[in-house]
């Protein structure tokens, strides 16, 4: 007679990063990770969030780096999570966007199978900055901890700043190449000191136009009939 219970092995499935193409392989959530999903749901602390969500995927995929993720990736591996582990219906409370005579609050269906990553048209991390002088940037997407920071220092320049650095991967002048990790800080914070508003403008257009996790859901009040479009994205309005 066996004195070990039987270990039940979870199901793998293969994908890969929306941001590399890399491949990574992942499992279904278990009961002793149910904790962090929990913690995800209840919290309104993004560290806590980030903490979580990162314990999720080291625990369940074959990712050994999440630090390196973006947002996006964190995003869209935590979907294919939810999908495997849970079933692909949510269920949504939904409430009209503007003040109206109707209430209701209308029970609505989301298939997470139909969520994937929303890319812009002509967006790229690599881009022209100052066309007078052939100066390109290539950027690399924001790491969730990139946006911790500027949401716990909203309007704060200096945290911009440093994001802006951390994001900047390589310069390039003519044939001239300049890594951006062989400068010092202080040579990194001035190159974008002497920006002009037009070079801010093209930067935050790269920001402002990367991939993102989200859905344009549609639906109707059964009350009163008026057609609604809700955007659907950010991972606790995935948590239902």
């Amino acid at each position: 007679m066996s004195t070990k219970l039987p270990v039940l092995n979870a199901p793998r499935f293969s994908d890969t990063l929306p941001s590399t193409g890399e491949e990574f392989t992942y499992r279904p959530f278990l009961v002793k990770e149910e904790k962090y999903i929990q913690l995800t749901k209840d919290s309104e602390d993004v560290n806590v969030i980030y903490d979580s969500l990162k314990s999720l995927i080291c625990s369940c995929t074959s990712l050994e780096d999440v630090e390196k993720l973006s947002l996006f990736d964190i995003e869209y591996i935590f979907l294919r999570l939810r999908e495997k582990s849970v079933g692909d219906i949510i269920e949504l409370k939904m409430k009209h966007i503007d003040v109206t005579d109707c209430d209701h609050v209308e029970t609505v269906h989301l298939d997470l199978k139909d969520i994937r990553i929303q890319k812009y048209d002509n967006h790229s991390n690599v881009f022209i900055l100052d066309e007078e002088t052939d100066v390109q940037i290539k950027m690399r997407y924001p790491k969730y901890k990139d946006v911790i920071k500027l949401q716990n220092k909203a309007g704060d320049f200096e945290t911009l700043l440093s994001v802006l650095v951390n994001c900047t991967e390589m310069v390039t002048q003519n044939e001239e190449v300049y890594m951006m990790k062989d400068f010092s800080l202080k040579e990194k914070k001035n190159f974008f000191l002497n920006f002009n508003m037009n070079h801010m403008d093209t930067v935050r257009n790269f920001f402002d136009t990367m991939p993102k996790v989200c859905y344009d859901l549609e639906w109707t009040c059964s009350k009163c009939g008026k057609k609604e479009t809700h955007t659907i994205e950010g991972v606790q309005s995935f948590l239902s």
